[in-house]
């Protein structure tokens, strides 16, 4: 059965232009949810100048296959709206980290389970692996329950493991494997 690798009806994964993206995600960083969920440290705005040399710095680094990096963009419009990051992937266990991020959260809710479906197709069919994890704070609540209805399962949960506005958020952990990725694909098609 033959399926797209980076399309869905909505949005196509693509390679990142770091002259134009970054221009496009360095505005995105005066968004304080945004910034926060794009380090632990302080959140702070970055210019589009950092960021291209952010993302040539990665081009190259990406070379090694332990990290892989696209661009979310509408297909109507080729605008883009997020990145799909696999900042780790590691080959000797068949299992990645990968991070998924909008750059407004309303889209997270109109694009995100597509989204999440070609992280599967890519991670469980092209690079074969076994596992795919990714870590939330327990305040993105949205995109727990996004993860979880795609199937993701809360693995760990670190309690109180980072401190934004006055107070402590626990950092959870969520995983699926591929045996449980086919199984509920299998039983999508059933229906």
């Amino acid at each position: 059965m033959h399926k797209q690798l980076f399309e869905g009806p909505m949005i196509r994964l693509a390679a990142i232009d770091p002259e134009k993206d970054g221009t496009v995600e360095a505005a995105w960083t005066y968004d304080l949810d945004y910034a926060r969920d794009l380090r632990l440290g302080p959140a702070r705005p970055l210019g589009a100048l950092d960021l291209k040399n952010h993302y040539e710095g990665l081009e190259k680094k990406s070379e090694s296959c332990n990290q892989i990096y696209f661009a979310m963009r509408l297909k109507a419009e080729d605008r883009l709206v997020g990145f799909v990051r696999f900042p780790f992937i590691f080959w000797t266990h068949a299992a990645a980290i990968f991070v998924l991020s909008f750059g407004d959260t309303s889209l997270l809710k109109r694009y995100g389970a597509e989204a999440i479906e070609l992280v599967f197709c890519y991670a469980f069919r092209e690079l074969n692996l076994y596992r795919l994890e990714t870590v939330l704070p327990a305040y993105r609540t949205e995109a727990i329950d996004l993860f979880e209805q795609a199937g993701f399962l809360m693995e760990v949960r670190r309690r109180q493991a980072i401190y934004r506005d006055g107070r402590t958020w626990d950092v959870l952990h969520y995983g699926i494997l591929q045996s449980e990725w086919k199984s509920r694909e299998e039983e999508a098609l059933a229906l």
